[in-house]
């Protein structure tokens, strides 16, 4: 990977990047993700209620992108559960969504031509646990040639916690750190609203609708 000065040097790269849930493909990876524990792990819905309003208040506070309150509801889903289950149920939840998933095959093209270009390094930047996105995408044609930045969870407290919410200006603060500011991208694509502050920094963006269409926002 290009460490920070790299980038400074060579002003000529462009620097591209991509969500993907709902750019990529169609549906929130984290979000089924999420269900899908919750359907397999019905004893912990009394400790989910208990923690209900705590989440809530926490969301009301710090907005839906804060990574405490979704952190919080990601461990009483997976509270009392080990690490082996857990790997396990990951693996049983990519069977499921890699049988589902919707791709959005106008997007897909667009980062493809970025990928044949020498001079252009291209992001993918996903507020879904990295684990996740890497089993999904393992046979996918980008992967490896793509720079991921996508949320982080581990085993702590007994559960399964978020320690990188990758979500919101979260994702302005990470790619920050990876290339350096001030930001300066090329182009950015996302269809949510949640992605303006990185948007920002771009000097093309697009938006994808939830058909996979691209349309250009100023």
């Amino acid at each position: 990977m290009k460490n920070k000065s790299s980038y400074i040097k060579n002003k000529k790269r462009q620097v591209v990047f991509f969500d993907l849930d709902g750019t990529l493909h169609k549906q929130d990876m984290f979000g089924n993700f999420i269900f899908y524990l919750l359907c397999h792990h019905p004893f912990n819905i009394l400790l989910i209620v208990l923690l209900i309003p705590v989440i809530i208040l926490g969301m009301l506070i710090k907005g839906y992108t804060a990574r405490w309150p979704m952190s919080v509801l990601l461990w009483s889903i997976t509270f009392g559960y080990s690490k082996k289950h857990l790997n396990q149920c990951e693996d049983q939840f990519v069977i499921w969504f890699r049988k589902r998933i919707k791709f959005f095959p106008i997007v897909q093209q667009r980062l493809n031509e970025y990928l044949t270009r020498d001079d252009v390094d291209v992001w993918v930047i996903t507020g879904s646990p990295q684990s996740i996105v890497e089993k999904v995408y393992f046979d996918s044609f980008f992967l490896p040639r793509i720079k991921l930045l996508a949320s982080q969870i581990k085993l702590s407290y007994g559960g399964l916690i978020l320690t990188m919410r990758c979500l919101g200006h979260e994702k302005v603060s990470q790619l920050s750190a990876k290339i350096g500011t001030p930001l300066q991208l090329y182009s950015g694509y996302s269809d949510s609203k949640k992605d303006d502050s990185l948007l920002y920094f771009c000097e093309n963006r697009w938006r994808v609708t939830s058909k996979g269409q691209l349309r250009k926002i100023k």
